[in-house]
Formats: structure tokens, C-alpha cells, sequence
């Protein structure tokens, strides 16, 4: 008998075969000494962290949160994942009549945070399930990014390394298609701002300690809203960096500014000035412009933060987001601020008419990842409709435990060792998920 195979197996392309390798083993840990320093900061998965983070600040020069700015149905479904990361906040809160001699308010918040990492994580892969396309055969590489983005479970903290995680998230949206050019400026100002927002009520309501480099002394959880909220005032801005401690400016702009939203949050929940707080991002601020201002926090976040082995150790990599080299060294041009992104090929007409034409139109912050369709190679067509049997979820979460690396310190509360049985569903539910 003939089988009409894509390629010949026998003698497989380089592609096939890293294809075939992220299939059977998933997300998984590269950095695991600081030799692989090296290695990260000449990944693929680096490269393009940096690409993104630069063209989405150039993308987002002079918008404000509360402007008005495309929203497709994509983002609208990808945003209603936190509609429900949300409510599980309210649903889980501590309360204080919970705690006693026995067990103090600290223990039950953090049995509260626990109970809802474990909500938490399936909500993540049912709603991304949802929210996507069916046949988007990602969905798990992105729902791994996405439910390390909220802090540790065992060390009850939260630091950049989450926030790394989240990164991969956006990135890995535009990577795959899911995400396109017109979606840019709406992930930064709504989508990762609704993430910001979430972190910010988990660490108020479980009290979740900051976890950061030391040789990073901005004292924040997260670092991505300072790159950004400068971003955001390098063009158009109403305020000067110096400006911005002023209580009159920030009731007036805290709504429509990262940054300001940052500072605001700061000295409400911490009753101090910015110099006591944090004083190098105080000393920052004192820049006299906003495009120098974005140069200082993206100086200290590429080469402090992003580049620390506290914030990658725990990292996990895969297809869209490849610890892989890349295929020859690339010059990484950060962004320069202050005035709209021009193409050195277009000149200033072109560039008019084009803008006059569709306002919106904006290059993708990222290059699209085209993967071999797993079908190509396993030589047959699966099924494009997704059947889902009473016991479908339990042998989903199954198959994602065999993707999770045993040392991952999140692992262990969400899958306690048991006897797995239906291992024929689970092969049907890869081979559609592919």
C-alpha cells in the first residue's frame, strides 16, 4: 500500500524536524546557568522581545489609554480572558474573619493566591481555547507564556521574570497571526494595560512580595509601563517629565498615561515622595525630555533586567519564541522617539498620502512565524472540527502537565500524581489541536 506522505521521513528537512521536536516536547527551560546567558541574548526569542518592545513604542507615541484607537473582535475576545481572571480575584479574596491564633491573615492569603493559581490556570487555557482560532495549533505554547505571567506560587511574589512571560504572550500573538498590524497600539494600551491592572490588584489583595534583580533599584513588581508610559509622552506630550510628581497633574492625566498612573500608584500605596521611593527612576524623570526619558528606563530594562539570569532562569521557550540563535548577528536598533516612524525608503509625500489614505496603517511590530502544518509530515489530514467529549477538559489539562517542565516551581499544586486513563482520547485531541 502507498501513503502519500508530505516528505520523505526517511530523509527529513531541518524543519520537519524541529517542527516534529516542539510538538512532542512542548514549552521547556534553556537558561539554566549563567553560561546560557550567552545563548539567550542571541536567540531568536531575544531578538524579537527587543524588536517588539521598539516598535510598539514607536506605535504608540502620543495615544493616550482613554483615546480612541482600533479594537478588533480578536482583542475584544482576547481581553474577555481577564473579565474572568478578575472575578476569580473577587471570588477569592482572604477574608479576616478566616484567620485566627491557628492561622494568622498572612497564611490565608496565601492559600487564597493558590486556590486562585489553580482557578487561574484552567480559566487561561479554556478562554484562550475559545478566543482563538480553532485550528491555531499555538494555543498551548501561548497559554504556557500566558499562565506564568502572575507571579510564583511557591515564593508568593512577583517580579520581572512574570512580566518576561507576558511579554512572550503579546509577542507570540503577533508571531502567530492571531494578532495583526492594526492591533499594535490596542495590545500595549488595552491588553497589556488590563494585565497591569490585574497584577495590580493581585499583589493588593494577596500581598504578594516583589521579586527583582538587585541591580535594578527601581522599586516596582513590574517594569514594562515605565518603557511604555514614556512612549507615550515622546510625542504630543502636555506634561514635562519634571512634571510629573505635581498632585494637580496627576488627577488631571493618571487616566491617560502609564507612567503617570505608575507614579500615582506609587505614592498613594506607599505615602512617600519619588525621590524616597525610588530614586533612580527619580533621577530619570529629571531628564528633560520624554524621549530621553524612554532611553534612560529602556537602557536600565535591556541591559539590567532583561538581560539578569533571575529574570530568564525560569523562562520557557518553543516554536514562536525560539531559543534558537539567530541565523546570522543582527544590529538591534532600538527605538528613537520624538517624531513618527518614517520609512527611509518612502519620502515625506508618500508617507502623507499613505496616512491620509488609512491613519491606522502600521507595519507589525513583529514577523509573522510560518510553521510547517504538522499534517504536512505526518503524512494525513486531521479532523478541522473540534468534538469535545464530558471528560474533554480533564484530558486537556492532562496533555498540558506532559508540556510542563518537572522543575517548574508552578507545576505541582495544579497536577497532583495520579493514574491518567483514556490515553486513545488524548492522541485524537493532539492530533486536532495541531
Amino acid at each position: 500500500m502507498n501513503y502519500n506522505l508530505g516528505y520523505d521521513v526517511t530523509d527529513p528537512i531541518a524543519q520537519v524536524l524541529r517542527t516534529s521536536s516542539f510538538m512532542q516536547n512542548g514549552p521547556v527551560k534553556q537558561v539554566r546557568e549563567l553560561e546560557d546567558l550567552d545563548r539567550w541574548v542571541r536567540s531568536q526569542a531575544y531578538h524579537y522581545i527587543v524588536l517588539y518592545i521598539s516598535n510598539t513604542s514607536r506605535a504608540i507615541q502620543g495615544f493616550r489609554l482613554t483615546q480612541d484607537f482600533p479594537v478588533t473582535e480578536q482583542m475584544r475576545r482576547l481581553c474577555s480572558i481577564f473579565n474572568g481572571l478578575e472575578q476569580l480575584v473577587v471570588e477569592h479574596a482572604p477574608k479576616l474573619e478566616d484567620s485566627n491564633l491557628a492561622l494568622p491573615f498572612g497564611q490565608v492569603k496565601s492559600k487564597a493566591y493558590r486556590t486562585w493559581m489553580r482557578q487561574m490556570f484552567q480559566h487561561v487555557f479554556n478562554k484562550l481555547d475559545d478566543a482563538i482560532s480553532v485550528n491555531c495549533k499555538h494555543v498551548n505554547e501561548l497559554g504556557q507564556y500566558l499562565r506564568r505571567s502572575f507571579g510564583n506560587v511557591n515564593t508568593l511574589d512577583f517580579g520581572p521574570a512574570n512580566e518576561l512571560m507576558f511579554l512572550f504572550f503579546l509577542c507570540g500573538l503577533f508571531r502567530a497571526g492571531i494578532l495583526l498590524a492594526k492591533d499594535t497600539v490596542a495590545a500595549a494600551l488595552l491588553l497589556f494595560n488590563r494585565y497591569i491592572h490585574l497584577i495590580r490588584c493581585l499583589i493588593s489583595t494577596f500581598g504578594l512580595s516583589v521579586a527583582k534583580d538587585p541591580r535594578c533599584s527601581i522599586e516596582e513588581y513590574y517594569f514594562l509601563p515605565y518603557l511604555w508610559g514614556a512612549a507615550q509622552l515622546s510625542l504630543d506630550s502636555p506634561i514635562s517629565p519634571i512634571q510629573c510628581e505635581q498632585e494637580k497633574i496627576l488627577d488631571s492625566y493618571r487616566h491617560d498615561y502609564m507612567m503617570l498612573k505608575i507614579i500615582d500608584n506609587l505614592q498613594k500605596s506607599r505615602n512617600d515622595s519619588m525621590s524616597q521611593l525610588a530614586l533612580q527612576m527619580w533621577s530619570i524623570l529629571a531628564m528633560p525630555t520624554w524621549p530621553q526619558v524612554y532611553r534612560g528606563f529602556e537602557r536600565i530594562y535591556i541591559d539590567n533586567v532583561l538581560s539578569s539570569f533571575g529574570t530568564v532562569e525560569n523562562a520557557i521557550f518553543c516554536e514562536l519564541m525560539s531559543f534558537e540563535s539567530v541565523e546570522a548577528p543582527i544590529h538591534l536598533h532600538r527605538a528613537h522617539l520624538g517624531a513618527h516612524f518614517v520609512d527611509a525608503n518612502e519620502n515625506e509625500d508618500e508617507l502623507e498620502r499613505k496616512q491620509a489614505e488609512d491613519p491606522w496603517k502600521l507595519s507589525p511590530p513583529v514577523s509573522r512565524y510560518v510553521s510547517i502544518d504538522p499534517d504536512s509530515f505526518l503524512g494525513f489530514r486531521g479532523s478541522q472540527t473540534r468534538h469535545k467529549s464530558e471528560d474533554s477538559e480533564e484530558e486537556r489539562l492532562w496533555m498540558l502537565r506532559q508540556l510542563v517542565d518537572e522543575n517548574d516551581p508552578n507545576s505541582e499544586m495544579f497536577f497532583p500524581n495520579r493514574e491518567v486513563k483514556g490515553h486513545a482520547s488524548l492522541n485524537s485531541l493532539g492530533n486536532e489541536d495541531s
